[in-house]
Formats: structure tokens, sequence, C-alpha cells
């Protein structure tokens, strides 16, 4: 693969510059039996965030696989709670 194109697909590559730019607030989630993210990179993400000082809400949703969304309402209410906008 082109080291370029890996750069761009490779979040890391990003957090690693500490770029002013990014977004400050994140939400993570992934299931314990996700086929497709490594939990430890998943973590290791969330701890590289919150070491650069970002608001990051991470969790794993335990028994879950790929794509879980167990906390939907929450996630809406988070974006409120960053934007100052209500539903």
């Amino acid at each position: 693969m082109n080291s370029d194109i890996h750069a761009l697909l490779n979040l890391m590559y990003h957090v690693a510059r500490h770029n002013p730019g990014r977004a400050k607030h994140w939400w993570i989630r992934v299931g314990t039996k996700d086929s497709d993210n490594a939990l430890t990179v998943v973590g290791y993400v969330a701890g590289s965030l919150h070491g650069l000082g970002d608001d990051v809400n991470s969790l794993m949703y335990w028994d879950q696989g790929h794509g879980s969304n167990t906390d939907a309402a929450d996630f809406i209410t988070g974006v409120g709670r960053v934007t100052g906008r209500r539903r």
C-alpha cells in the first residue's frame, strides 16, 4: 500500500501530529466481540486523545459486535452538551 494512503487511513498518524485543528470531543464505541477492530487499538486511540487534553467518551459494549449502538440517546445528549444545542 502506498505510504501516503496508509497515513490517510491511520487515525494515529494524525493524532501523533498533535494537529491543533482536530476535533476536541470524541465519542468512541466498540463491541467486545468486534471482529473488525482490536480492542487494544481502540484503547490506545482513546488514551492518546485523552493525553492531548481532548474530551474523550469511550465505552466497550460487552458481548457486542462491530457496529453496536446501544446508547444512541446518550450520543445525542452528548452532542447537545458539546454544541450547546438541545433537542
